[in-house]
Formats: structure tokens, C-alpha cells, sequence
């Protein structure tokens, strides 16, 4: 007991410090409501967009491709093969109503580009005059998920082909299944080749009978809305350096937000529509053009082999002969994505394109800062040319400048 008492004696001092603090604690705890912090949730990303993006509703029957309301929104698409020579181009018909158009060159020795024309929304009865197509062409109508149609076609096209895959319908009727009443020659001025042509509503009706699928799986391009009039360049032209004579220019029309198309320095006017090309949206892509050549081991190099299914005379023929641009195809390319170049709402904005490599991934599209690019709803026209090609653009500041500087010559 007198050893408690001393205890108590030497530490009754920190003991009642100990429990005034305890009980301060508890005093303060019961005044002051305990806030809980919820834990941090995952926010929603948002979509990125680029720096200009202008806010855009989209239709409930919105075309993928174009953006723009459309009665055959859910329907599969048809990429119908255009002739590229001087002499067709004059009788192009129902191009202006396609709802995609991708011109690339389809010869090694030249670069004169033939049209993949890819319709939808439009449907028209007379589409030509066809010819054969590339591989490149394949591989453009199968990112949109369109049956590609062709008026025959290059061995090494036709051998892939004919390894099935791709829906296809062959107006020449060499790869099965052919096109049928679809495909015709019409009458005209036009010579026999020129004459070539398909009825696209028959066409679907061929599609079906072949049990080709006829809703599109293409999950479409982004889209936004178009600058308003007041916000417009006054001036802008863009010039595509395809080979002479198939250059072509675009001169930006602001009233209309269209780029007016010229070839050989005139107006490149539809001959069945009488309408001068006038697309929403450019796209221009310079890249590596190369050939197969048959000495070439491309199994090797963990590619397959474009000669597989070719005669071997055909091969000798062949070899060097058509080009390969390297456009992300899932066959014969290495690679997947380069630089590009877009000119839409008077804007000249560049980029890159990227596409996986997969026969039906599609194109993909980005700025430079990355955010996907949204087109303004109306068709696209997109240039692919080998790289030793060039795109070159006057601006609205250059133009003035170059007026100025003229005025200030004469005086």
C-alpha cells in the first residue's frame, strides 16, 4: 500500500495530463461532424477534339461516310471501279453522287490514278465507265465494308480475290460471283470500253441473290458542323500533283463549303449529272509505291504471297507491273500509317492516317496534336499518290500577299 501511495506520489501529474488531453480529444471529436470522402470515382473520358471542332447534331439517319441524313443510312455500300484515262473521264457519270471517292495510281511505269467510287445514299441507274482495279482499291472499299465492284482487275488482284473474303461482284464475270443484268454497256459517243457501265439498284438485287450481307458493319467517320459563312476564307486552292496530265485543283467555293474540282485546268463537270465535282472534304496521302515482282520472297517476310493462285506465265507478265502503295493493306503491306493532309471548312489541317492491320479495319484519322479529325457532313474525295508526288495549297494570306506584291509591281 505505502508503495502505491509512492507511485501515485511521482506520476499523479502525468496521469491527469494524459487524461485532460484524452478527454479534449473526445470532446472535440463529438463537436465536429466527421465528413467522409467518398472515394475517387473514374470520371467519364470525353471524346478528344480537335482545337476547331464545331459542335455537330447528328441525324438519326445519318450516312457513316457523309454525316448528312440519308434513306440507305443502315445499308451496305457498293465501291464501284472508275476508268482513269483522259479519254473516259469525259463521260464519268453519277460520280458527284457517290458518297466516297478514293483515287489512286494503278500502273507502275505512270501515275495515272483510277476511281473507287463508293455509293450509299444515292443509287443511280447508270454508274461508268468501269475498268479493272488494284489492290488498293480492294483495300479502301473493304474499310468501309462496301462490296467492291470491279470490271475485271490485275492477276495479283483477282488471285486475292478469288482466296474469298472480300463480297465482291465481277461486272467482267472472271471471278464468281459476276454481276450479271447489272453490269452493261451503255449506248453513246463513248468507245466500247468507255461504254462500260453497272444499274446499281439491280446491282443490290445480284448482292442479295448472292446472300452477301446488306446492312453495313462500317461504324462510320467522325463528323462536325461547318463554319459559318462570315468565318470562311475567301480564298483557298489546293493542287494535286498526280502526273501530267492528271493533276488536278480544287478551289474552295465559301458560299457552299465545297472544294470545285478542275481538270486540266477547266471545270471537271459530271456527264450525267452535268454537275461540276464539288466534295465537303479532302484527303491527301503521299506514300510508298512499290511492286510485286516475282523473284521476290514475300512469305519470308511475313506477308502472303501475292503470285498465290497466278499462272506462272502470268507472274513473268506481271512482275513490276502494278503498283503496291503502302496504304495499310492486311496482305501485302508494312505499313500502317503515315502523314496526310485535310482540307475541309476552308481549313487546311494536317495530320496523320493510321489503319490496323485487319482486310476490314477502316481508315483512321488524327491531326497533329492527335484528336481524330471530324469531316464536315458531305462527301469525301481522297487522293493517295506515290511519294515522289506532291500536294501544295495557296492560302487565303498567301493569295493577298501575292496581290499586293503585284499591285505594288505595276505602280
Amino acid at each position: 500500500m505505502d508503495q502505491l501511495n509512492e507511485t501515485l506520489r511521482l506520476y499523479w501529474k502525468p496521469i491527469l495530463a494524459a487524461f485532460f488531453v484524452l478527454a479534449m480529444v473526445l470532446l472535440f471529436r463529438g463537436c465536429v461532424k466527421e465528413e467522409k470522402v467518398a472515394p475517387a470515382q473514374p470520371t467519364p473520358s470525353a471524346k478528344k477534339v480537335s482545337g476547331n471542332y464545331i459542335p455537330y447534331t447528328r441525324p438519326a439517319d445519318a450516312s457513316p461516310i457523309t454525316g448528312e441524313s440519308c434513306a440507305n443510312h443502315a445499308k451496305r455500300t457498293y465501291g464501284v471501279m472508275f476508268n482513269g484515262d483522259r479519254g473516259s473521264r469525259q463521260y464519268f457519270s453519277n460520280l458527284s453522287q457517290a458518297d466516297f471517292i478514293a483515287e489512286i495510281p494503278h500502273r507502275m511505269g505512270h501515275g495515272q490514278p483510277r476511281i473507287l467510287a463508293v455509293y450509299g445514299c444515292n443509287m443511280p441507274e447508270t454508274v461508268g465507265p468501269m475498268r479493272s482495279g488494284r489492290v488498293d482499291h480492294i483495300n479502301v472499299a473493304a474499310s468501309l465494308d462496301a462490296v467492291y465492284v470491279p470490271w475485271g482487275g490485275s492477276s495479283v488482284a483477282k488471285a486475292l480475290l478469288k482466296r474469298g473474303g472480300i463480297d465482291q461482284l465481277d461486272c467482267n464475270g472472271e471471278i464468281a460471283p459476276g454481276g450479271g443484268a447489272a453490269c452493261f454497256r451503255r449506248t453513246g459517243p463513248m468507245n466500247t470500253l468507255e461504254k462500260a457501265s453497272v444499274n446499281l439498284p439491280k446491282l443490290a438485287s445480284v448482292a442479295q441473290a448472292n446472300n452477301y450481307r446488306s446492312t453495313t458493319n462500317f461504324k462510320g467517320f467522325d463528323h462536325q458542323g461547318e463554319l459559318a459563312v462570315a468565318q470562311r476564307p475567301g480564298y483557298s486552292k489546293i493542287f494535286v500533283k498526280y502526273d501530267d496530265p492528271y493533276r488536278v485543283e480544287y478551289e474552295y467555293d465559301s458560299q457552299t463549303n465545297s472544294y470545285k474540282r478542275f481538270f486540266q485546268g477547266k471545270p471537271d463537270i459530271d456527264y450525267e449529272t452535268k454537275q461540276q465535282y464539288a466534295p465537303k472534304n479532302l484527303i491527301t496521302i503521299i506514300t510508298k509505291k512499290e511492286a510485286w515482282y516475282a523473284e521476290e520472297d514475300y512469305v519470308g517476310k511475313g506477308l502472303d504471297d501475292p503470285w498465290a493462285g497466278v499462272a506462272e506465265s502470268n507472274r513473268k507478265r506481271d512482275s513490276g507491273q502494278y503498283p503496291n502503295m503502302q496504304l495499310g493493306d492486311a496482305w501485302f503491306d508494312t505499313k500502317f500509317e503515315g502523314e496526310a493532309r485535310f482540307f475541309f471548312n476552308g481549313q487546311d489541317v494536317k495530320g496523320t492516317w493510321k489503319k490496323a492491320d485487319a482486310p476490314d479495319a477502316k481508315f483512321e484519322f488524327f491531326d497533329r496534336a492527335g484528336a481524330p479529325i471530324h469531316f464536315v457532313p458531305g462527301q469525301i474525295w481522297m487522293h493517295v499518290l506515290e511519294h515522289d508526288r506532291k500536294v501544295s495549297h495557296d492560302s487565303e494570306e498567301e493569295y493577298l500577299e501575292k496581290q499586293a506584291e503585284q499591285q505594288a509591281g505595276v505602280q
